[in-house]
């Protein structure tokens, strides 16, 4: 681990002290511009003669917190290593192995640091993402599994969040399939990991599971939000297979992905679909009614916001 790597483990996570006030994905972005602004790089927040206050530019708010966290960046660090001694990567936003769509598709909203097992080189950013309820009916079910059996035909990796529901039935679907999953997980990573079965598929090296929070961390709402940006960012396309009409986290998903363009969301329009599923077509999602249309997008889908603009 280098020093870039531990300037950003101190700054941007909240290892060594789950209450520390690590930098947010925003307020790291602005705290990076102002310093290479100024001329410096990562490792001089070392020095001895660093002084946040003095880097020009810096809201108050921030520099007040880069000081805190620096009294325990140590102890941040050595957890870091602690976790990859115990086969968890902490991969920072500065590292190679940093998966590149997150930069390309999520801007500023990128996490510094993110937690990873298995398979890293699944992480490319063309996998087939299949999310939704957890409380789905068997037309539902059915629908999820067969697109993820069809996205292992395609020599796609399936991504979803790995909850209960339409996530687990699409995982466990290309598994068995013998196909390559990733599972971006809003609760427990080391809870997760501690499964038999899982630890078998993560050696198989068809399954890779992240998350941009601290392994040990429980599930939030806040967390749920976060893991929904990567699960569509790591994908050409996403299908919701059933959402909550203006509530719950798969419609928040959905809405903020069209939103902000981060990928093609396709909204299933067969059976087992959900209340919200027409209204997130009106808004922009490409409607599919057979899981074979999931593969064969137009070559630039528009929004409903987009078109009302250019009409």
């Amino acid at each position: 681990m280098d020093d870039q790597a531990k300037a950003v483990i101190a700054l941007a996570s909240r290892l060594g002290d789950s209450q520390r006030p690590s930098l947010s994905p925003t307020r790291w972005h602005r705290f990076t511009t102002n310093l290479y602004d100024a001329g410096l790089m990562l490792p001089d927040v070392f020095a001895i003669d660093f002084d946040t206050a003095k880097v020009p530019g810096i809201d108050g708010d921030i520099a007040s917190a880069v000081d805190e966290l620096l009294t325990t960046a140590a102890a941040a660090t050595v957890e870091a290593s602690e976790l990859e001694r115990h086969g968890i990567r902490v991969i920072t936003i500065v590292d190679e192995d940093y998966p590149q769509p997150f930069v390309d598709r999520l801007g500023k909203l990128a996490p510094p640091v993110i937690y990873a097992v298995g398979n890293l080189s699944l992480m490319r950013g063309d996998g087939i993402g299949i999310v939704g309820s957890r409380s789905i009916d068997e037309a539902g079910k059915n629908a999820t599994e067969q697109i993820a059996e069809l996205t292992v035909e395609h020599g796609r990796s399936v991504v979803s969040g790995g909850a209960r529901g339409v996530d687990q039935f699409a995982m466990n679907a290309a598994f068995m399939a013998g196909g390559t999953v990733i599972g971006v997980l809003a609760d427990s990573l080391q809870g997760k990991i501690r499964n038999g079965d899982m630890l078998r598929a993560i050696d198989s090296g068809t399954v890779c599971l992240l998350s941009q929070q601290i392994p040990s961390a429980g599930f939030t709402p806040a967390s749920a939000m976060g893991r929904n940006k990567l699960v569509y960012s790591l994908t050409e396309t996403t299908v919701v297979i059933a959402s909550d009409l203006d509530k719950g986290g798969t419609w928040a998903g959905a809405t903020e992905a069209l939103k902000k363009g981060f990928c093609d969301v396709a909204i299933w329009q067969g059976p087992g679909g959900g209340p919200g599923n027409d209204r997130l077509v009106l808004l922009g999602g490409r409607p599919v009614s057979n899981p074979a249309d999931v593969f064969h997008r137009s070559e630039s889908p528009t929004s409903t916001g987009e078109q009302l603009r250019l009409a």
